[in-house]
């Protein structure tokens, strides 16, 4: 071990030998410690919270959107055979996306209408928990049961209702909003009607309420319903011509990169639009919350930065008249540099370490434990999760523990580079 360790090793003892390190020497670490720890959890909370989201929109929508900017299309079997030979592609499903208005005696409201295909293992898959979600009161059914029970309640909606009507399903908030529940009929009004003697007249039909399907979003939950592909091609009297091609892919971050492919593929009038370009805004905005949230925690870093300051300053204006012996025995200004650089990076090494284990920890804590749903109760009408999301990424926590040891190195630069100005004689002077 070289004598510049021994010696920012002696140093950080207290003045007194008592402790191990001095008080102040703690309090740096202490800084540190919680600067660290907090950056760790809140962007560990921060990207929970974003992937939880992320989660809930994709299973609510699709990874690519295949649509054509002619409108309605057929001959969409075509179409799905040159998706299905595209490399990442899954999945494929056909949808009809249209509006109307669901009546019940007690009231109205608008609502977006989409046929989907009950024989389609994606259609099922992609709708499937949530519909199981709303239809099942009992909080301790797990996903595979959720998962089986909507997928029974979907492949109902190739069938009719034992009232005699085309049976649809409903947003759990769209159902408090009509009071319609299972088993409940709803009148399904279009305006796009036939022209009668007076103008246009809007469509009717009555459709049976056979699920509800619970998404934890309210703006999905509110303003959506399901009925099968053909009950809508009929309805909106489509001509067998649906509206797009919902398409699943291995990786969802290449999802841009897949849609781009099948927009060559398929070529003109053709257009794919991914899942990251539908919710660009959303995503951006929590990105930047993120990174606006991890400054202005960093700047707890920097406080802790600044104790190591004053403790190596202090601590170069108590140990004058070692150094000043040092430089007269031979040392070099670089040695000297590297006894206070050495103890600084003590204190912040320990501070990081630390400080990166305890938000480990804390981060594990919330990961595992119900105390914080406990104290803080998620409102489904409110937040659009269920439970405290956290999102352990080791690349957050090296970048946070790489950045905590650059800012404490150069915190100990000022007052390592005065140790070496210092001037032996005038600190001798009067010994």
């Amino acid at each position: 071990m070289s004598y510049e360790s021994l010696i920012s090793l002696r140093y950080l003892r207290s003045g007194t030998g008592r402790g191990f390190v001095s008080a102040i020497g703690l309090i740096s670490v202490l800084g540190v410690l919680l600067g660290v720890a907090s950056l760790d959890v809140v962007l560990s909370v921060m990207k929970g919270f974003e992937d939880e989201l992320r989660d809930k929109i994709i299973g609510a929508s699709s990874h690519v959107v295949v649509m054509s900017y002619e409108g309605d299309f057929g001959d969409f079997a075509e179409v799905e055979g040159k998706l299905a030979q595209i490399q990442g592609v899954t999945s494929t499903s056909p949808f009809i996306y249209n509006h109307g208005m669901l009546v019940t005696e007690y009231a109205v409201s608008g609502s977006v209408i989409r046929g989907i295909d009950p024989n389609n293992s994606a259609s099922v898959a992609a709708v499937a928990e949530a519909v199981g979600k709303g239809s099942l009161s009992k909080a301790e059914k797990n996903r595979d049961t959720l998962s089986e029970e909507g997928a029974r309640i979907i492949s109902e909606l190739l069938h009719e209702t034992a009232s005699g009507h085309p049976p649809i399903i409903i947003g759990k908030e769209l159902s408090n909003m009509i009071g319609a529940a299972a088993g409940d009929t709803v009148n399904l009004v279009s305006p796009y009607g036939k022209i009668g003697p007076f103008g246009p007249t809007a469509k009717i039909r009555k459709f049976g309420v056979i699920g509800i399907f619970d998404y934890g979003m309210i703006e999905y939950d509110s303003s959506t319903a399901y009925i099968s592909l053909g009950d809508a091609m009929d309805f909106f009297e489509t001509q067998s011509k649906i509206t797009g091609v919902e398409v699943r892919v291995d990786d969802i971050y290449r999802a841009r990169r897949t849609g781009d492919e099948i927009a060559e593929t398929l070529g003109f009038p053709f257009y794919a639009k991914n899942w990251e370009d539908s919710n660009r805004s959303l995503f951006r905005a929590l990105r930047l919350e993120r990174m606006a949230i991890g400054i202005f925690l960093g700047f707890i870093v920097l406080v802790a930065a600044l104790n190591i300051v004053s403790t190596l300053t202090m601590l170069v204006m108590e140990k004058k008249r070692d150094i000043a012996v040092l430089i007269s025995m031979g040392a070099r200004k670089s040695g000297i540099r590297k006894i206070f650089v050495y103890d600084g990076m003590i204190i912040g090494t320990a501070g990081t370490l630390l400080g990166t284990l305890f938000g480990y920890l804390i981060c594990r804590f919330l990961e595992t434990s119900n105390f914080i749903k406990e104290v803080i109760p998620f409102d489904d009408n409110v937040y659009p999760i269920s439970e405290f999301p956290v999102r352990i990424e080791p690349v957050y926590f090296l970048v946070v523990a790489a950045s905590s040891l650059l800012i404490c190195f150069l915190a100990t630069l000022y007052p390592s580079y005065r140790a070496s100005r210092e001037n032996p004689v005038e600190s001798l002077r009067y010994e």
